[in-house]
């Protein structure tokens, strides 16, 4: 028997008729509540992220992490190529992202057709549940720490609700049945994730710290998933995790430089990973506000000092009409938009001095940007030694733009940009794309940006510069748009 079945029992050599069939019937029932569950991150056979993603996917691990005592499997189909749909198994939980939805639902129905309970989360489930319904035996809306656990217990009884929803807010199941908490996951009573399911060695661990976010920038799911404000791990815990990895890691936070509310937790996080006996680099998203503010850049500094080697930072545009428009300016520690790119290139150049490398993260297509804005986006990495990451503007179910743009009669999801722009046709916008992508990435742009970077790193130089030309490399690969489908990546 498995030692996850439970407790081992010593048998007595003597033993009545009654007691016999007592201690058999506990057995049984201890190896009847052990179940097969697959869990599956779900992607696109398209998706530019294919065979092309070193970061270890966090959700499943976690969601394990909660409901342990069953034989868990792991399918992370970024690397993998094929589902096993004739291994027997009891229950599957899919998770899924915007880019993935279509997939989910393929792998969603044909378990269901061999009669096997489909669990959909996720962030796109999360934010079209009752589309994902139609697909699945339940859907999980918001973080599923605390929503796991019972429904493994209600698969086991094969009792599952139709939905089960974790958040504050209201929820209306238009008659079916709810599972609910009312409140998002205390993060101070941390459950480790079992990382060790993975097939897969994978070049970045991945942990978090903090969720939540209060900017709400229109395009961006994450403030309507994870709320508003800002929830804290235990720096202990997060440490705990960290000092179990070989290498590199990644930190999934929204922000690793943060805001002034949670600039303290940041810099007692650092000050702890920076006490580690291994020195381990590391990469996160980050935001440029902090390098506007004096404890802020004290946190840049110790997060350099920790090791974080790449901050992926989400620009969005340069354009000041659209940054103040979608929200974003919030994100760029301008006082207004007036002088917004000129705050922004000053944060910019201290994290460099840092000895980060930086890439921006654009989205570009609003009404006020014309197909020049993907030009001049380039003009301004290049000026900057920034690796671009340009993408045109995509509404996503779940954002106040995708509601905004529906209101407005904008929409038309059955296009690849589902933005139709008054003045932007989508050709022009491949053809920009592409032209930007060559520009961006060229090798004398990319040789150009790693000798600026050489001279700001402080020690390890050979280790960083070869960091520095492998992660362009792949960016570039992100980036591409000669397949079907955006990767959409915050």
């Amino acid at each position: 028997m498995p030692e996850t079945c439970g407790p081992r029992v010593n048998v007595p050599l003597k033993i009545d008729g009654l007691a016999k069939f007592e201690l058999l019937y506990i057995h049984a029932v201890i190896i009847i509540a052990v179940m097969k569950i697959k869990l599956i991150l779900a992607a696109s056979l398209h998706d530019p992220l294919r065979k092309n993603d070193p970061f270890m996917p966090l959700s499943l691990p976690i969601l394990a992490g909660t409901a342990p005592g069953h034989d868990y499997t792991f399918v992370d189909l970024l690397w993998e190529d094929d589902v096993r749909y004739d291994e027997p198994v009891d229950l599957v939980g899919i998770s899924a992202r915007y880019t993935a939805e279509n997939r989910a639902y393929e792998l969603a129905d044909e378990f269901r057709r061999r009669g096997v309970m489909v669990v959909l989360g996720g962030p796109q489930p999360s934010v079209v549940p009752f589309r994902a319904l139609a697909h699945a035996d339940a859907v999980a809306v918001g973080e599923g720490e605390e929503l796991w656990p019972e429904i493994v217990r209600d698969a086991e009884r094969r009792d599952l609700k139709k939905f089960y929803v974790c958040s504050p807010g209201p929820f209306d199941p238009r008659g079916h049945t709810l599972y609910k908490i009312d409140a998002y996951p205390d993060l101070k009573s941390n459950k480790a994730p079992v990382r060790s399911l993975y097939k897969k060695k994978y070049v970045f661990d991945t942990v978090f710290a903090v969720r939540g976010c209060p900017v709400n920038c229109d395009f961006c799911t994450v403030t309507e998933i994870f709320g508003p404000r800002f929830r804290m791990k235990p720096v202990r815990d997060v440490v705990r995790e960290i000092d179990t990895f070989k290498n590199y890691y990644y930190i999934l936070d929204d922000s690793v430089f943060g805001k002034a509310s949670t600039y303290d937790y940041y810099l007692e996080l650092y000050d702890a990973i920076s006490g580690l006996k291994k020195k381990r680099f590391w990469t996160g998203q980050a935001n440029l506000d902090a390098a506007a503010d004096e404890k802020g850049r004290s946190v840049i500094r110790k997060a350099a000092e920790s090791g974080l080697i790449y901050a992926a930072i989400g620009m969005e545009s340069i354009n000041p009409t659209t940054l103040a428009r979608s929200g974003a300016i919030r994100k760029m520690g301008a006082s207004s938009a007036h002088d917004v790119l000129s705050s922004m290139k000053e944060s910019i150049r201290f994290i460099q001095d840092q000895g980060i490398i930086v890439s921006g993260w654009f989205v570009i297509g609003y009404e006020d940007d014309d197909i020049e804005t993907y030009y001049r986006t380039v003009d301004f990495c290049r000026e900057m030694k920034v690796v671009p990451v340009i993408f045109p503007v995509k509404a996503l179910p779940g954002t106040r733009l995708y509601e905004r743009l529906k209101n407005e009669g904008k929409l038309d999801d059955s296009k690849l940009i589902n933005f139709r722009h008054p003045t932007i046709r989508d050709e022009d916008i491949f053809r920009a794309l592409k032209n930007v992508g060559d520009a961006g990435y060229s090798w004398k742009e990319i040789i150009r940006r790693t000798r600026f970077y050489l001279s700001k790193f402080r020690e390890d130089r050979i280790h960083r510069t070869i960091f520095a030309l492998v992660l362009q490399s792949k960016l570039r690969g992100a980036v591409d748009v000669s397949g079907d489908e955006f990767y959409v990546g915050r």
